[in-house]
């Protein structure tokens, strides 16, 4: 068996290294860019969910205009009506937040397991069950199949 010289051992040793510091600033590189994308998923969110106040703030259906794209139906609810049309598309737009932080590793399991459960109770508000369905065309697809997959007590 051959010697290994302790200068070849040195080298072998300094490139490990240096290959092993290589991965772990790759992975942290990594790990802060999802972290940036999750913040700017949470900005979007919340000026999603400002914009919609203030159609509550002032009584209006927000899904009127937004997404019927008929505006003169936004002031025909009464408000308490188009009030909780609004919180539930703010509602929405907060499970859609969840949903992405989840799918990007920066929320546990058992905390997406407890959001899971409270969207089943609003995917069971029938009353909503129209908003929901327009608004499932934009969400991602893993969302989808996670609110195809709650129990529907709405079905006829």
């Amino acid at each position: 068996m051959r010697k290994i010289a302790i200068e070849d051992l040195i080298q072998l040793l300094g490139m490990v290294g240096i290959i092993g510091s290589l991965i772990f600033v790759g992975l942290e590189m990594r790990q802060s860019q999802r972290i940036a994308m999750a913040g700017q998923q949470m900005e979007r969110t919340a000026l999603l969910i400002e914009g919609n106040s203030v159609f509550t703030e002032a009584g209006l259906d927000w899904h009127s205009i937004a997404f019927l794209d008929q505006p003169e139906l936004a002031g025909t609810y009464p408000s308490g009506i188009a009030g909780g049309r609004n919180n539930y598309h703010s509602v929405l737009f907060t499970y859609e937040n969840d949903y992405f932080q989840f799918s990007q590793g920066l929320m546990p399991i058992e905390v997406w397991e407890a959001k899971k459960a409270a969207l089943s109770f609003f995917y069971n508000q029938c009353r909503y069950r129209e908003i929901l369905n327009i608004r499932k065309a934009f969400f991602p697809d893993g969302l989808v199949k996670v609110i195809d997959s709650l129990q529907d007590n709405c079905a006829e």
